[in-house]
């Protein structure tokens, strides 16, 4: 099976409280990690200084590796952020906001895409919030937003979100998540992952449940690693810090296929347990939003993710800095962190977690 470094070891790459963050960008998340071109390429979602959900992207330093190297954010002539796409119109279905990147090469006369999750309402949380599905598709030099998203919600779980798309063997697999509404403050996750296959990657099958609300998985990641598909699946983080709130960590799940149906994957095992004491602050209420890649030659992969930190509200948490000698930081009823850690195979002889 795998382990992660332990939670003293992994790395924050940009960080809403301590930083580094780019010129133009309050917060950023939902890291999807591939090699384009032979380049080593992020997409993220992002929230802009003008207070915008947009998609970015940045890619590794010449040189550097993966699993510790530099990543540089695309930025217009003034040093600022450049977002990948114009923002979607103001009666868009996503008008309030892009995040949640999933890229696909293009593939079968069908071109780069990047899947993603658009919101249609002002409200990030809560019973009027609203989100579904969509997709970007590079063509003549630039991203193009198709004006119709590929997938919405159904009664009762009328929000779908977090896609991650993946084309293997003459199909696209998405999975997804679905629940009533995204959860505010006092309310305890309802999470459904969800399936569904397609041949073209813009019509997609009536999708079965991959992971039930009782085991609370809010989004996942898989990649090709050595002989095996390898699945991280993340809870949803304790964003706003409630009381009784399920465990939180990452769990991996491996596979001969890649298949959609469960049975074809392995029991999940916990490799990541950020409810533990040590665990840095900038990631304790848990993280979310993995992404994958093996790392050449290795067996081993580097994984990245979002993390929520541990913090009070805003108003004590700027007097607790300032006391500290730390400067405050931007108003936000929560705060995000992008970090790496390393996903190591253990040899087989281990016993208890072989696939």
């Amino acid at each position: 099976m795998f382990s992660i470094d332990a939670p003293g070891q992994p790395t924050a790459l940009w960080d809403m409280v301590d930083g580094p963050m780019p010129r133009g960008l309050l917060g950023a998340g939902d890291p999807d990690v591939h090699v384009i071109d032979g380049v080593p390429t992020m997409f993220l979602g992002g929230f802009s200084t003008t207070l915008r959900n947009r998609l970015y992207r940045a890619r590794l330093v010449p040189g550097q590796t993966l699993d510790n190297g530099q990543w540089v954010f695309d930025t217009d002539a003034r040093g600022r952020v450049r977002p990948l796409a114009v923002d979607p119109p103001r009666d868009g279905w996503d008008r309030a906001g892009m995040h949640t990147p999933s890229f696909v090469p293009g593939v079968d006369g069908h071109p780069p895409r990047l899947y993603y999750t658009g919101r249609a309402s002002l409200q990030h949380y809560g019973t009027r919030s609203s989100y579904a599905i969509g997709v970007l598709e590079y063509r003549g030099g630039r991203w193009e937003r198709r004006a119709e998203p590929v997938l919405r919600g159904s009664a009762p779980r009328m929000s779908v979100l977090e896609p991650l798309v993946v084309h293997d063997r003459g199909r696209y697999l998405m999975w997804f998540q679905a629940n009533p509404n995204e959860i505010g403050p006092g309310e305890l996750p309802d999470y459904e992952l969800r399936v569904t296959e397609s041949a073209d990657g813009i019509s997609w099958s009536p999708p079965q449940v991959f992971a039930g609300t009782e085991e609370g998985f809010f989004d996942n990641a898989v990649h090709r690693v050595g002989d095996r598909w390898v699945m991280v699946l993340a809870r949803g983080s304790n964003l706003h810090n409630t009381p009784h709130f399920p465990d939180q960590g990452l769990w991996i799940t491996t596979a001969a296929e890649l298949v959609p149906a469960r049975s074809g994957w392995t029991a999940p095992v916990r490799v990541l347990d950020t409810d533990r004491p040590d665990t840095p602050e900038w990631m304790a209420r848990g993280v979310y939003g993995p992404a994958l890649h093996a790392l050449e030659g290795t067996g081993d992969a580097v994984l990245m993710y979002t993390a929520v930190r541990d913090a009070p509200k805003w108003a004590a948490f700027n007097v607790h800095r300032l006391l500290r000698g730390k400067r405050p930081v931007v108003p936000s009823p929560f705060y995000l962190a992008v970090g790496r850690s390393r996903l190591t195979a253990l040899p087989r002889s281990t016993g208890g977690n072989e696939d």
